[in-house]
């Protein structure tokens, strides 16, 4: 097989933006419209998530009104593939949209005007390659069928475990799918193993059928984070209503540090799962307070890690060109 292409979002958005937003399920319970990004007044802010643990904190601000408190409008849409919300934000459905690192790269290259704002987590155990309990290392995935997703994290935590035993896609059988199909496909025997994420990690250790995780990403310190990037036409002419949302995080994760039962139940339920289920995977996530954004977004984020990342992505032809890390954040909403 064909070392991986790049995934060109001009050719995804026409193709699957209405699908997309097919899938959308709308979370908010704020009454504001939602106004085309842009213009005069901001509206509602359109903002794409997943049923994603680190993307958890945004459901707490909603229940807990820091929205509204930080006079801010927030419509949450939430989509099940990172495709279908990359599209949504590429064909300018959504302001902004939270979303794995690469991906933000890969607007960046493609000329989708975003940039990254804020930090939002970082995984340790919640991304992992699920494999049958016979599978004893990545070694032995060679010629095995692995399900992930392009594009997403998940192919980033593969290429990094496939190339820590040198080994490369060319060595496994490669199925395409959403994070959300990877777990069933794994407990059905349909293929040998599987990348995701949490819930759906839990999910499948909890079904007792010999799935066991062969790889997580606390394997590979830093490698799997998450950001929020904004659309850069919003971001210059709506700057407070991006402070507020940013204030709006901030005040969630405080919330959950404070009370995390109360927190971790808010999130649970917004991924459509229990935090009885969830319990060690939200000990798998780590949330970005806004003091540590301000630090690591002008610091070793900044300077090291994102251009680190651009490396792993670039060799596994996620990205081809050059792409400028440190131009790719915009620290200055950190205030």
């Amino acid at each position: 097989m064909t070392r991986r292409t790049l995934r060109t979002f001009s050719a995804a958005v026409a193709a699957t933006a209405a699908i997309a937003l097919a899938l959308t399920g709308c979370s908010s319970n704020s009454a504001g419209g939602g106004g085309e990004a842009g213009g005069e007044s901001a509206g509602a802010v359109r903002m794409g998530t997943q049923p994603w643990l680190g993307y958890g904190q945004w459901y707490v601000a909603e229940d807990q009104g820091y929205f509204a408190d930080n006079t801010v409008d927030v419509k949450l849409s939430s989509f099940n593939a990172d495709a279908d919300v990359n599209a949504a934000l590429a064909a300018n459905k959504l302001d902004m949209a939270n979303v794995g690192a690469q991906a933000a790269l890969q607007f960046m290259e493609q000329g989708v005007d975003v940039s990254i704002v804020l930090l939002l987590d970082s995984a340790t155990e919640a991304d992992a390659i699920l494999s049958s309990e016979k599978i004893g290392s990545v070694k032995e995935l060679k010629c095995k069928s692995v399900a992930f997703e392009k594009g997403a994290t998940s192919e980033i935590l593969l290429a990094e475990a496939l190339d820590d035993n040198g080994m490369s896609f060319d060595d496994v059988k490669v199925i395409e799918s959403s994070a959300d199909k990877v777990t069933p496909m794994v407990l059905a025997g349909r293929v040998d193993a599987g990348v995701t994420y949490e819930p759906y990690v839990s999910e499948a250790i909890a079904a007792d059928k010999g799935v066991r995780a062969l790889v997580t990403a606390g394997d590979y310190p830093g490698l799997i984070t998450d950001v929020l990037v904004v659309r850069n036409d919003f971001l210059d002419k709506h700057p407070d209503e991006v402070r507020s949302v940013i204030q709006s995080w901030d005040d969630a994760v405080a919330f959950t540090a404070e009370d995390p039962a109360k927190g971790r139940e808010i999130i649970a339920k917004g991924v459509g799962s229990n935090v009885a289920d969830l319990e060690s995977a939200f000990d798998g996530v780590h949330y970005y307070t806004l003091a540590e954004n301000r630090e690591l977004l002008t610091g070793e984020y900044l300077t090291e890690t994102l251009p680190a990342l651009v490396t792993v992505a670039k060799r596994i032809g996620l990205i081809e060109g050059d792409v400028d890390a440190k131009r790719a954040i915009r620290s200055e909403y950190l205030s």
